[in-house]
C-alpha cells in the first residue's frame, strides 16, 4: 500500500500525533468526483480547513479554480458536530479544524503553478490521525484509499510515490510538471529530474 506513516506540524505550537498519509496529485475535479463515488459507502462534507468562524462552512462542490487549499474531509458519523478550534497565538488568528483531536482527514489540494516557465503541479496528500478515535475510523480511510488504488493513477514520477487523480493525470499527459510537496530551487539536479517526466519535449 503507498501510504507512508509520518510526521508534519499543520498549526503553530502543536506536537502532531503519529498518522497515516498518502501523498496526491489531486485537482478539484479529482476530488468532487472522489466525494460523488464515496456517497454510498460513506458520504463525506468538505469545507476549508481554516477559516474565521467555529462552524465550518461546508462546500457542495470543490471550484475548479481552486489551488492548494488546506481543506477537511468528515462523515457525520464520526464528527457530527465538527466545530473548527480558535487558534489564539497565531500572528493573524483564526479557527482550524483539528485532524489532532477531531474524526476527521486533512486534504491539501495540489497547487497550480509554474518551474522553470512550464505548468507544474505541486503534491498534495489526504492525512489522518487515529490514536484515541472510533475504531471504525481508520477503516473510513481505508475505503477512500481503496477507491483511490482502484481509480487513480501511480504517480510517474516513481521517486515521489502516491497517486495522481484523473484530471492530474490528464493535465501531466499535456505536458505539464509534477512537483514534490514544495517547489524545488532551479539548480541541474532538479532540471535534469523533472526533465525525465517529459523526455522527448
Amino acid at each position: 500500500m503507498a501510504c507512508s506513516e509520518g510526521y508534519r506540524a499543520t498549526a503553530p505550537f502543536t506536537i502532531e500525533a503519529m498518522g497515516r498519509q498518502t501523498q496526491l496529485h489531486v485537482l478539484p475535479k479529482d476530488l468532487n468526483e472522489l466525494l460523488v463515488a464515496m456517497h454510498d459507502k460513506e458520504p463525506l462534507a468538505v469545507a476549508l480547513r481554516r477559516g474565521n468562524s467555529a462552524t465550518p462552512e461546508r462546500q457542495t462542490f470543490i471550484p475548479d479554480n481552486m489551488s492548494g487549499q488546506s481543506l477537511v474531509l468528515w462523515s457525520e458519523r464520526f464528527a457530527p458536530n465538527l466545530q473548527r478550534r480558535f487558534v489564539a497565538t497565531a500572528d493573524s488568528p483564526y479557527y482550524l479544524a483539528d485532524e489532532q483531536t477531531e474524526s476527521v482527514f486533512e486534504l491539501s489540494l495540489s497547487g497550480v503553478t509554474t518551474w522553470e516557465g512550464r505548468p507544474a503541479l505541486t503534491q498534495g496528500r489526504i492525512y489522518g490521525v487515529f490514536q484515541n478515535k472510533q475504531a471504525d475510523f481508520e477503516n473510513c480511510y481505508e475505503q477512500i484509499i481503496r477507491y483511490i488504488r482502484r481509480h487513480w493513477r501511480k504517480n510517474p514520477a516513481t521517486w515521489m510515490g502516491g497517486y495522481v487523480g484523473p484530471a492530474a493525470s490528464n493535465w501531466f499527459d499535456g505536458g505539464g510538471l509534477l512537483l514534490p510537496n514544495y517547489i524545488p530551487p532551479v539548480r541541474n539536479d532538479w532540471i535534469q529530474r523533472l526533465g525525465e517526466q517529459h523526455p522527448t519535449d
